[in-house]
Formats: structure tokens, sequence, C-alpha cells
């Protein structure tokens, strides 16, 4: 290549900047979409795993039925490349702030689950606290400094050896990764709100609650992978065998001290024995009461050692799989951008092609060889595709794994991201770009290369017209104006553009559908599951059978409209290959008064269901993980019992959390016991959250009333994460919008100049410029109409496909697109064409009619 000719290709860039642009613009957007979300999952895992691995969560947990003891701590620890930390711990329900809450002894040195301290500092004092950063979105008022009294039960309060405490500071526990689930307990509703941090000696039991376990071989082993997942399986399996000598022990030690404390009665009962014959009535109810303990002794149980790992922390599984759904948004999304930019690709160096033949065949007559002349497109091409994936890279890796990750932050208690440039992605990413350009290139210079210069000097023979079918229809073709017909016969005589044009905006058009439709759906579940589904205020749990005192406390209030009695508990439903759900297992006392609490119906007929002695009603959620239909049977556990099994009579509609109903009879038929009626769903008069509040205090200085559950309150916690979503709506939104604005800026000006000999011509006829802007607006108009309409079938297909992917377990997007998206899209798409329009009708204004008209001869 000689430098005349390179200063001709620098030439021919710098006239033609405007399509050099486009062309750029097009794959960065492209190359950023791919890259930068392709990048966002393994960002997201990798910053997980750093923050395991610094904090040093535990691999594994032990807990036992009957407690864990100083014996088993040494077990474990007696082993090579193990760390074993024992942790105390009191659930107890805080009358005083309607929470229930884990008061967790913090180790003098944390080997394992390091907390991570947000404000504040670590307690140093007996009479020092530090909370559970939850503590404080739950209750804005605790703040550092201030004062934190427990005040549950006397039974649970005798538990401490003191209740009031000094807030030293706020914590994270690697364990709870996840916002707001902090798991569940056997204490009050079941569910844990936050946790509290104490030093050593606060809690009177000695007794380990649960031994918290670390495995060397699994350290710098990926979480989530296959091969942490076998090398976990084998440890797992390690531990029980560690542990299968001490439950023995364990058995034969509570069986020890239980004999020790029979000791004063087997004195007096010997003293006895020698001063009353054997009949007496004092001595043989003595001698009996004996027997009776010591058969209580003898029939202490051998303890069950219980085997978690990490997949059971509240939100572990489930971050896992919201990195899987961004890894998956990855396949989808780019190939919208690099379909359409392998559509304008061509389009634009077809044009660019036509535009040049003239050069072309002047260079092939003065003995430049074929590889010389299309040197020019490749490097044009090329040039437009590495500076596009250069930038695009660099944008793409930056923001957007940030921005993603910034709107699932508040979802989860993890560290900032720190990106990383996934080589093969980015090699992907330029092998496309230049797929792209240097391909569209090659498919349009194929036939034009092969031609001889004499020909490739002539003018290309415009298409020849055809009769159209809509000529035949003479009826409606002699009412057509001029102008009409004229648009119609361009539109149709060249194929190529129209669908070039309306597969761009069809894709552009879909993606703002996609994003729009995704605000619905997000929105939705609010009113849908509290407005719609959900007819009660709040929920009373107690910790038995309803008694006279309670139910008048619960029905004295002005505020009081009506209540359902129920037992409501927490059971689990596992299954292989999905994580654990949590089940709340709801038995109405009175099934047919259901329904003015709870909708049960078909999400899609809009079907009601009753509950009958026949089976239970489920989630639609539940029924799609564990993938169950009317029919089927799904197992149930509930703690400390086997597994039981349900057949599924009905599935609801459901948007938050998951349910299980059963009517009392079908529970005694399935659990083979009476239900203990636990709990009431309470509709109130007022809802607000002042007078909510009023209706829990009043209530909780009732005995046995653990916990009321303000459905005002939940609605207000469960859907803050919502609004950090919008960001990522706001990502399809502006991103479909560029690139609707380019695709339709490009498609136009190559239209443009196309035609521009024709445009000229009918301005020397005497056309203003606002009727010359209207030959090319109105067809332009027309194919945008087109693309929106198959924009909306296509936006349709990929926003069920994004709910898809992008649900967690315990949630499900409302699948309906509300009419004003579609409608916002369209606007939006027609504002860009009229923007574009604009632009091109002061080109327009500027066409130099004389220079478009010459003759190339």
């Amino acid at each position: 290549m000689t430098p005349a000719y390179f200063k001709t290709i620098l030439r021919e860039i710098w006239r033609s900047k405007a399509r050099f642009c486009s062309i750029l613009i097009i794959i960065f957007l492209g190359v950023a979409f791919y890259t930068g979300i392709r990048a966002t999952g393994p960002d997201m895992s990798q910053a997980a795993t750093r923050y395991y691995r610094t904090q040093r969560l535990a691999t594994n947990s032990v807990q036992s039925t009957l407690g864990l003891t100083t014996a088993d701590l040494k077990a474990v620890n007696q082993h090579a490349g193990v760390t074993a930390q024992a942790v105390r711990y009191l659930d107890l329900t805080q009358l005083n702030n309607n929470r229930v809450v884990r008061v967790t002894e913090l180790p003098t040195t944390q080997k394992l689950d390091r907390l991570t301290v947000t404000s504040g500092r670590l307690p140093r004092r007996a009479n020092e606290i530090v909370l559970d950063a939850q503590a404080r979105r739950l209750q804005p008022q605790l703040k550092v400094g201030g004062t934190y009294r427990i005040a549950s039960t006397a039974a649970q309060n005798r538990q401490l050896t003191r209740r009031t405490f000094t807030i030293v500071g706020f914590v994270n526990s690697p364990r709870y990764v996840e916002n707001v689930d902090r798991g569940v307990t056997t204490v009050g509703k079941g569910t844990l709100d936050y946790l509290a941090y104490v030093r050593p000696g606060t809690l009177k039991s000695r007794v380990i609650t649960r031994l918290d376990v670390n495995f060397q071989n699994l350290r710098h082993v990926t979480p989530y992978s296959a091969r942490y997942k076998k090398l976990n399986r084998a440890n797992t399996q390690r531990l029980k065998t560690w542990l299968a000598p001490q439950a023995r022990q364990r058995q034969g030690q509570l069986q020890t001290q239980a004999t020790a404390k029979l000791a004063p009665l087997k004195r007096q009962v010997a003293a006895l024995s020698q001063q009353l014959p054997a009949t007496s009535p004092v001595l043989t109810k003595l001698t009996a009461k004996l027997r009776a303990a010591q058969a209580q002794v003898t029939a202490i149980p051998r303890p069950t050692y219980l085997y978690t790992d990490r997949t059971d922390n509240p939100g572990y599984t489930e971050y896992h799989e919201n990195t899987q759904r961004v890894v998956a948004l990855a396949t989808v999304f780019p190939l919208f951008f690099i379909a359409i930019a392998a559509l304008i690709c061509l389009t634009t160096m077809t044009r660019m092609v036509e535009e040049l033949r003239l050069q072309m065949g002047t260079l092939k007559a003065l003995g430049y060889g074929n590889a010389a002349v299309g040197s020019e497109f490749m490097l044009y091409g090329g040039l437009a595709a590495l500076l596009g994936t250069g930038l695009g890279v660099l944008f793409g890796v930056n923001f957007f794994p940030r921005f993603i990750a910034q709107a699932y932050g508040s979802m989860y208690n993890l560290p900032a991201i720190q990106v990383q440039y996934l080589w093969g992605d980015i090699g992907v990413a330029l092998a496309i770009a230049l797929a792209c350009t240097l391909g569209s290139a090659w498919v349009v210079l194929r036939v034009d290369l092969r031609s001889l210069p004499t020909q490739l000097l002539q003018p290309k023979a415009p298409k020849a017209g055809k009769t159209l079918w809509l000529e035949r229809w003479t009826g409606l073709w002699r009412r057509l104006s001029f102008n009409h017909k004229i648009t119609l016969r361009n539109l149709l005589r060249y194929k190529q553009r129209l669908f070039m044009t309306v597969l761009g905006i069809a894709g552009c058009m879909a993606m703002m559908i996609t994003g729009f439709g995704l605000k619905d759906s997000i929105g939705d579940i609010s009113t849908k599951q509290f407005n719609d589904l959900w007819h009660y205020d709040a929920i009373v749990t107690r910790s038995g059978a309803e008694t006279a005192g309670q139910r008048q406390a619960l029905r004295q209030p002005a505020n009081y409209r009506r209540s359902l009695t129920l037992k409501s508990s927490q059971v689990t439903v596992k299954q292989a290959g999905v994580a654990e759900q949590t089940v709340t297992l709801g038995v109405p006392q009175t099934p047919r008064q259901l329904n003015r609490f709870v909708t049960l119906r078909d999400r899609q007929t809009q079907r009601n269901y009753r509950l009958t002695d026949h089976g239970a009603i489920i989630d639609e959620k539940l029924a799609k993980l564990t993938h169950v239909k009317v029919g089927d049977t799904l197992a149930l556990k509930a703690a400390g019992q086997t597994t039981r099994h349900v057949k599924v009579a009905a599935i609801a509609e459901n948007y938050i959390n998951h349910f299980v109903y059963l009517s009392p009879r079908y529970y005694r038929q399935v659990f083979h016991t009476a239900p203990t009626y636990n709990s009431n769903f309470v509709q109130l008069n007022h809802s607000g959250e002042a007078a909510g509040n009023a209706y829990a205090n009043r209530l909780l200085k009732q005995a046995g009333i653990v916990n009321v559950t303000l459905m005002q309150t939940e609605r207000q916690t469960n859907f803050k994460m919502f609004d950090s979503m919008n960001l990522v709506v706001l990502i399809f939104v502006i991103s479909a919008g560029a690139l609707a604005l380019v695709v339709l800026y490009n498609l136009t000006n190559i239209n443009v100049s196309e035609r521009i000999r024709e445009l000229s011509t009918i301005k020397v006829l005497g056309f203003y410029d606002n009727e010359v802007t209207l030959y090319i607006f109105r067809e332009n108009l027309i194919l945008t109409v087109l693309g929106i309409l198959v924009g909306c079938l296509l936006g349709d297909g990929l926003h069920a496909y994004i709910l898809q992917t992008a649900e967690t377990n315990a949630l499900m997007f409302s699948p309906g697109i509300h009419p004003v998206s579609y409608l916002y899209a369209a606007a939006l798409t027609l504002v860009f064409s009229l923007l574009v329009m604009g632009i091109m009708h002061v080109k327009l204004k500027q066409v130099n009619m004389l220079d478009a008209l010459k003759s190339v001869d």
C-alpha cells in the first residue's frame, strides 16, 4: 500500500465520518453490553469468594438435639486440617419491640465467621452489645451509644446474666449475606428478625448450641464449583464419622447427670425403708416416684447430630443463583445488539461500496490488485471495529458490573466488586465485531472485485421497477395520491432496506418494552400481593392454643374488625437441584372463612379455590421450583419430625414467599396429630403504621402472645429492595434508546445518500424543503410503525424470558405488561424517528443540487 493510497483511505474516513462513527457506536454498544454483562456474574462471584475467604466463613456446622459439649469440640479439633469453633446463642422474642432476636456470645478470638463492623466497634465489656445491621433498618431509633434492653418472657429472661446493654456498633455476619432473611427458629413467629452479639458469660447455659467447622482443603477452592461440592460431601462424611462415638458418650453423660440428681431421693427412700414398713403409703409413693425417675433416666435418648453447610445459610445459594441469572442475561441482550450491528454494518458497507465504485474501477484500471482495492474497505471497517471494541470494553467492564452490583447491593451484605477483564470474552467480542465489519465488507466486495474496470467505471443500473400487487387493487390505487403511490413503490422496491429498518427498530422496541415490562412486573408484586391476595393487616403468633384472655385481648380494641384462627408453622421443602425452600404451613380452624383473609385463585383463569379435605393448596412458584402439578405429592419436613407427603389439590397465585394450606382434617390425616392453633390473621379498621403499632403493643402485653407482625411494616421492608431494581430497568431503556437512535439515523442517512439524485431532481422540479423531507419521512414513518408492531411481539417473548431467568426462589414476578408500557416504548421510538428526521431535514436543505445531479460520465 502506497502512502498516497493510505492518505486516500484516511480522507474517506474523514469525508464519511458520520457513517464511520455510526459503525463505531454500533460496535461500541454491542461490545459494551456483551463484555460488561458477561463480566458482571464473575465479578459478583469473585466478590463473594473474596468475602467468604477473608471473613473465614465456616464450611460446615453441627448441631445436636441434646446440645453439644467441649468433648464434641475436641473430637473435631483433634484432626489436622480442621478448625472448629463453639457457638452459644439464645433465640428470644423481644416483647418491647416486637422482634425475634438471636443473642449470640462472641468468642474471645473469632476463628471463624468473623464479623464485619459497619459502624462503631466490637464489644469489650460485659455490658456492651453489637447488633446486626438489619436491626437498624428495622428499628431506626437504634444508634451507637444508645441503650438496648432485652425484655422477653420470664423463662427466657432467666437464661441471661444481664439484660441491659450499651450499643457499641453494628455488624454484618458472613453467615447471613442476604439483607433481610436471618433464618428460621422455634421461637415466636418462626423466623429471626436480626442478631445481637454479646461478650462470653452473658448466657447462663454453658451447653454449646452449634459447632462451626472449617476444612482447610476448601480454603482455595472456588465456592459453588463442582469440585467444592464434591470435597464438601466428603468432609461432611468425615464429620459424621468423628462424631458418631460422641452420641453414645453424650447419652451416658446425660444419664449420669440425671442419676446424680436422684441421689437425694434415693437416700430418702433408703432412710424411710429402715424406719417404715414396706406397705407404708409414704414409702410406697416415694418408691414409685424413684422408679418413674429412674425410668426417665433410662429413656434419655441418644442425641441426633444435625449437619449443615453453607448452602443452608440464608442468601448463600440465592446469591449464586442471581449471579447465574446475570450470566444467562448476558447471552440474550448482546445477541440483539450484535444481530442489529451486523445488519447495520452490512447495509452501511453495501452503501459505501456503491458510492466508491468509480474509485474501485479507477484503481483497478491503474493496475491495483483486488487485495489492494479491497483493503480500503477492510481497513475502514476494521478500524471502526477495533476502536469500537476498545472503547466498548473500557466502558462496559467498568460500568455495567458496578451498576448491576449496586442494584443487587440492597439485597446482600457483600463488599463492592472489583472489576476484572475476561480476556476470553473480550476476544469473542472482538471477533464478532470484526466479523460484523470485515465480514460485511467481504460479502459486499466479493461480487464487485470480480467485475472489470469498465463495468465499475459505469454507474450501477437502477433496480428494475415492478408492478405492485396493490396496483392490481384498482379501486384502492386510484384513490391514492401521487406522493402516497411513490412512497409505497419505494418501500416495496427496496426490500432489503425495508427488512433492515423494520428488524432494527423492532429489536430496539423489544428492548424498551422489556425494560418497561420489568418495571411493571416488579411494581405489580406489591399491589397484587398486599391488595388483591392478602386481606389481613396483622399476624398474631402465640406460644400455644388460644386462651380466653388472649381471645378477649385480640378482639377488644376498637380498631379490631375480624380475625381467623389458624395453625402457622415453618416447614422446609428440599429437592435435588433446588435450594431448600422455607414454606409457611397454614391450617385454618374454619376453612370456609379462609377466603375472607386470603384470596386463593388461579392466576390465569382467576378461578377461586376453596380448601377441602382432599389435599393441599400450594403457591405457584413453589410448584414451579419442585416441578409438581395438581394431583402430585409434595414432601414437607417440620422441625424435629419426619418427612410428610401431601397431595396437591390446587396451585394458587402468589408472588412473595411460599405457603401450603391444609384443612384441619387433612392435617390430622397427614401428621397423625391435631393442629395447635397458634396464630391469627387479623383485619383492622385502620391499618396505618401508628394504629397498627398501638394494636400490636397492646397485644404483646398479654401473656402467651409472642409476636405481632404488621403487614404495613412487612410491605415497606420487603419492597425497599425493589426500588434498586429500577436501576437495572433504566439500563435497558437507555441502552435500547441509544441503539434505536443510532439505527434510525444510520438507516435514514443511507436512505438519503442512496437517493440524493432522486431528491435533488424533485427539488429542481419545484418541491419545497418541507415536501422533500416528507418525501423521505413518510417512508420512515411507515417502517417505524411496522418495526413497532414487530417489536411488540419480540418484546413479549424477551420479557417472558427475562422474568424466567431473573426471578429468585422466593419471588415470582407478575408476568403481565401494562398497555401504557407499549405506548411509552412506541412513543420513544417515534420521538427518535422525528429527531432523526429533524437532523435529516437540515442536511437536505444544504444539499447542492447541481453537484448531486452531475453525471458520473
